[in-house]
């Protein structure tokens, strides 16, 4: 048996066949349409090509960013905000007649996890995202958590630091403080070069050789920016109790953060 598998990104969608024990057969990854007519028509054309080399596909698993709904509704659908409330579930569904899951990506990792990675036999952790922002999934007594409303998990939101009375609090949250992009970039272009006359640094690794070669404005970005993590870690410990967190992004993949 195979399950065929997206996960719908801001950017680019990636997809795969993948057998019962976990096994990726095949994948493969398109841009990302940000209209619900081109992105289902995109999503029912490649579940048909793959169906042709598979014919034992028996469902789809999808992971999206933002607040999914127990029926597969986005509720919110992260930077695909003109698809704000797309019944995505039941939608594929109709065009494919198979049936068809939907999970916010971070909880989607945390039950990957759990199943195939670095929490297997474990019943009680945390999975954080480093990216854009921060996601993330709660898993307790062996079972995702995902709260009253479907936003358990969002990492990016707590206040941890002081916050100015007036004007949008969410610029004090650890999106902007302990994300990849909106924390550690964002905050490395506002010293750097505070007329934002120069590139924005797109990739944390360019910040990280700078660290290494001893730019001090870069150097103080980072450590400002690990103590900011680490707050966000100590407080997910004291909140949860887990018997682990697993720490992920493209910005896990550095010794020097790890």
């Amino acid at each position: 048996m195979t399950i065929f598998a997206f996960d719908v990104g801001g950017t680019f969608t990636k997809y795969g066949v993948i057998s019962d024990d976990g096994k990726i057969l095949e994948k493969s990854k398109i841009p990302t349409v940000h209209n619900e007519e081109d992105l289902l028509k995109n999503l029912l054309g490649l579940v048909n090509e793959a169906n042709r080399k598979y014919p034992d596909i028996k469902g789809i698993g999808i992971s999206a960013p933002g607040i999914v709904s127990d029926e597969g509704r986005m509720i919110t659908f992260g930077a695909l905000k003109k698809m704000y409330g797309l019944p995505l579930a039941e939608s594929l569904n109709v065009l494919t007649s198979l049936p068809v899951t939907v999970e916010n990506d971070a909880n989607a990792v945390a039950i990957a996890e759990g199943w195939q990675g670095g929490a297997k036999g474990l019943k009680n952790y945390i999975v954080m995202a480093l990216g854009t922002g921060i996601g993330g999934g709660i898993v307790i007594n062996g079972q995702v958590y995902t709260g009253a409303h479907g936003g358990a998990g969002e990492f990016g939101w707590p206040l941890y630091h002081g916050i100015y009375r007036r004007g949008n609090i969410e610029f004090q949250s650890e999106n902007f403080r302990s994300s990849v992009v909106s924390g550690l970039l964002t905050r490395y272009q506002a010293l750097a070069n505070p007329m934002g006359e120069k590139e924005f640094l797109e990739d944390a690794v360019i910040l990280i050789e700078r660290v290494k070669s001893g730019d001090q404005k870069a150097a103080a970005v980072w450590q400002d920016y690990i103590e900011d993590v680490a707050i966000n870690l100590i407080n997910l410990m004291a909140i949860f109790d887990p018997e682990a967190i697993l720490v992920g992004g493209g910005i896990s993949e550095s010794d020097i953060f790890m």
